[in-house]
């Protein structure tokens, strides 16, 4: 077995997996992958080593620990956002932005000054306060701009649920520009951030026209971090998500949420099902689900985009002279996916996290230890798909 202590964990987790789930089947050279069929019958390979990282900070919790209005979210969220470069901080980063890119943010947060109830604010800030900057700041973006994504944690406590962030989606431009590379480089050099130690995760390349990179990050808090960071490919000009970057900057594309619940001292995924059935009773629409053929590691879900109706006519008119698919998708401003994770068992989490020199305690939201730690590029397409038929 290797000498790696983060392989020879995912052997084990490997093995054991293998041991109660007849659907996987193993690979013959490398003891820490499973493979699986997907729907097309197609051989999926999921690799179970975790990344290798050093946890660092909760560097939220300064910005948004006790903010308990309207006034003082979103005076945390113009600190927060003002004491680490982000993307427009970046002259180049800029050159293929719209000037309305701001206009819509501008919007976002006058609304939320507007509208939004002091108890929601300090919903948002309660669970932001948990993770970096980077997320945090994009988190409240979104939680601001989508009914769903504030939906969830307001319904959460009335099903003994705890949210946990699993992942966000941001939407660069271009390859020709090397959009998606200068802003993983962003996140890696200033925010913290690292890509896997292993081949085939750092760089994922769709046959429908765009290319991503995923980040990762864990904090002192044990919360993990993924951040997809996307573009569309160089020479594919109707690709939807260099027109979003445009119209829309970098703000998040999509926000990732799971939910987990602590039974007996045992912490839990809820199954996606569930938390698609709550969404739906509470008023939410939801899409096409994928990734059941992986037996709950990885199941993944859109709600209907939060739909835009007011980006200029002479904007949408440039937009659309490169493909007249894009005349709805464009207005998909931003989406909630709901993602379900199965947990690894109590002895199993207490090992991960000590690979992470952390104590693992299972009432902590932030403990959640996913047997499956990364995307599936088959269901990453999926769900891009499914945002885009929605008119």
């Amino acid at each position: 077995m290797s000498a790696d202590p983060y392989c020879r964990f995912a052997t084990t987790l490997a093995k054991q997996l293998l041991e109660h789930e007849p659907t996987f089947f193993s690979d013959n050279k490398q003891k820490q992958l499973v493979q699986v069929h997907g729907n097309d019958e197609q051989v999926f390979a999921l690799d179970l080593r975790p990344f290798i990282a050093t946890p660092a900070a909760v560097s939220a919790m300064q910005w948004f620990d006790g903010v308990n209005c309207v006034s003082r979210l979103l005076s945390a969220y113009q600190g927060a956002k003002q004491s680490l470069p982000f993307e427009m901080d970046l002259a180049e980063a800029r050159n293929n932005i719209s000037g309305y890119a701001e206009d819509f943010l501008s919007q976002i947060l006058a609304r939320a000054n507007a509208a939004l109830t002091d108890r929601q604010a300090l919903l948002i800030a309660d669970w932001v306060k948990h993770l970096d900057i980077y997320c945090a700041v994009k988190s409240v973006e979104s939680l601001l701009n989508s009914h769903a994504d504030l939906k969830l944690l307001e319904i959460a406590p009335e099903y003994g649920w705890d949210v946990v962030f699993d992942h966000m989606a941001i939407r660069c431009g271009s390859q020709e520009y090397k959009d998606a590379e200068r802003i993983s480089t962003l996140l890696k050099d200033a925010h913290g951030y690292v890509s896997t130690q292993f081949e085939g995760e750092a760089y994922y390349q769709f046959p429908d026209g765009w290319n991503a990179y995923p980040v990762y990050k864990i904090l002192e808090n044990g919360q993990v971090l993924r951040v997809f960071v996307d573009q569309s490919d160089a020479e594919d000009e109707s690709q939807i998500i260099q027109h979003w970057n445009r119209v829309y900057g970098y703000s998040a594309h999509h926000l990732g949420i799971r939910a987990t619940k602590l039974i007996d001292g045992v912490r839990m995924a809820v199954p996606l099902a569930d938390v698609m059935q709550a969404l739906t009773k509470a008023g939410v629409d939801i899409l096409t689900p994928t990734g059941h053929y992986t037996e709950g590691l990885l199941l993944q879900v859109f709600t209907r985009p939060e739909k835009n109706k007011n980006i200029p006519l002479e904007l949408k008119a440039e937009i659309i002279a490169h493909g007249d698919n894009l005349e709805n998708s464009i207005d998909n401003a931003k989406l909630l996916e709901l993602v379900s994770r199965k947990e690894m068992g109590p002895s199993q989490a207490k090992k991960y996290f000590s690979l992470y020199g952390l104590k693992y305690d299972a009432s902590n939201p932030c403990h959640s230890a996913p047997l499956y730690q990364y995307f599936l590029p088959a269901q990453a397409a999926h769900v891009i798909k499914t945002s885009q038929q929605v008119k």
